[in-house]
C-alpha cells in the first residue's frame, strides 16, 4: 500500500450503530464522549457525498465555518440526479478502497489510499458518472491532487 490512508468518519453522541463500523471513541472538549464510525457505513454521509458529486452542495473548508473549499473538485455527467432510492445494498471493504453498491447497478468507489494524479473528468475510469477529488499534503510538504470518490454506472447524459 502506498500513499496516505483516508477514512471518512462521522461521530455521534451515542453508541447506536453496529460495532463493525465503530472506529473508536474520543473525548471532545465541549461535547464529551463521542463514538466515531466509518462514514462509509453511514447513510447520511453517503447521501451528502452523492449531493456533492451532483453539485447540489458545496464542499466546505475544514477550518473556517461557512466557507467553500476551492481545492475540492467534482463532476457529474449523469442524465439526472442519482436515484432517490440510492441505498447501499452491499459494502465491500478492501485494502485500498471501499465499494458501496446500490440498486440500478450504481457503485460509489471511495479511495482509502490516496494517490497523486489528475482528478479531472477526462481522467476518470470508463463508466464514471461523477467524482470528488481534492488536494492534500505529502510528508515532504508537497501539495498534490487526486481522486477521493468515483460514482459509476449511472445513466449518462
Amino acid at each position: 500500500m502506498s500513499g496516505p490512508a483516508r477514512r471518512p468518519t462521522e461521530e455521534r453522541a451515542q453508541h447506536g450503530r453496529g460495532d463493525e463500523a465503530l472506529v473508536g471513541t474520543m473525548e471532545h472538549g465541549v461535547l464529551g464522549r463521542r463514538w466515531v464510525y466509518d462514514g462509509c457505513h453511514d447513510p447520511v454521509l453517503v447521501a451528502q457525498l452523492l449531493a456533492l458529486v451532483e453539485g447540489r452542495v458545496q464542499a466546505q473548508d475544514q477550518s473556517v465555518s461557512d466557507t467553500p473549499d476551492p481545492e475540492v473538485t467534482r463532476s457529474f455527467t449523469g442524465a439526472g440526479p442519482a436515484p432517490a432510492d440510492f441505498t447501499v445494498t452491499a459494502t465491500t471493504d478492501g485494502e485500498e478502497a471501499t465499494e458501496l453498491s446500490a440498486p440500478h447497478d450504481a457503485t460509489l468507489h471511495l479511495h482509502r489510499v490516496l494517490r497523486p494524479g489528475p482528478d479531472a473528468p477526462a481522467s476518470l475510469p470508463e463508466g464514471a458518472a461523477g467524482h470528488v477529488g481534492g488536494s492534500w499534503q505529502l510528508p515532504d510538504g508537497t501539495r498534490v491532487q487526486g481522486l477521493f470518490a468515483v460514482l459509476q454506472d449511472l445513466p449518462q447524459a
